[in-house]
């Protein structure tokens, strides 16, 4: 892959909060967490683990314990229909879930895993707002803790990157389409 190419793939690998009927096999889900054990960590500690849900009823019930889109104050989040197929829950051991370079680790797992699942044409959504009955719900082992949700399933909307000179600011929104616009930077504005 050159770098072009990267640079396509991160492009196209965006928030996706409303997902197809495509369906999202356990292999798959596990091929994300294959992509990001690979990935670079702090002090190579590995201390990391992830939790693949991927049956249907098992899908519903995490569900119900996300919090979708902040900025989108009157939407509790993706229909019925178009819910994830698929979840990661990245997790760490509780004593480690303040600790900043395992935060770090976090999201290079999932930014990894996001980047693995676009390269199979799917959508990701990474989630850190759910409430603690999360882990109950997923009958995690004792001092295990989630630190991120990633939903994972078929693209289900369009996704458009946008100048920042709206008046949204850098705040992302929806067109009376759909379509999920999403502002970002220019290179120049980030360089000092």
């Amino acid at each position: 892959m050159n770098g072009m190419e990267l640079r396509d793939l991160v492009a196209a690998s965006r928030t996706y909060r409303r997902f197809s009927d495509r369906r999202v096999g356990q292999t798959v889900l596990e091929g994300l967490v294959d992509a990001a054990r690979l990935a670079p960590c702090g002090n190579n500690a590995q201390a990391l683990r992830f939790r693949v849900v991927g049956e249907r009823d098992a899908c519903e019930a995490v569900f119900g314990h996300l919090r979708w889109a902040a900025l989108y104050r009157d939407w509790d989040g993706p229909a019925p229909e178009e819910r994830p197929h698929g979840y990661v829950v990245v997790c760490l051991p509780a004593q480690l879930a303040d600790n900043p370079v395992r935060l770090i680790d976090v999201g290079i797992a999932a930014q990894t895993m996001a980047l693995a699942a676009c390269a199979r044409g799917l959508g990701c959504c990474m989630i850190r707002s759910f409430d603690v009955g999360l882990a109950e719900e997923l009958s995690l082992p004792d001092g295990l803790v989630p630190a991120l949700v990633l939903a994972v399933g078929g693209r289900g909307e369009h996704v458009s990157l946008e100048g920042p000179d709206t008046e949204h600011g850098l705040s992302y929104w929806r067109e009376p389409d759909g379509t999920h616009c999403v502002p970002k930077l220019r290179l120049e504005d980030l360089l000092v």
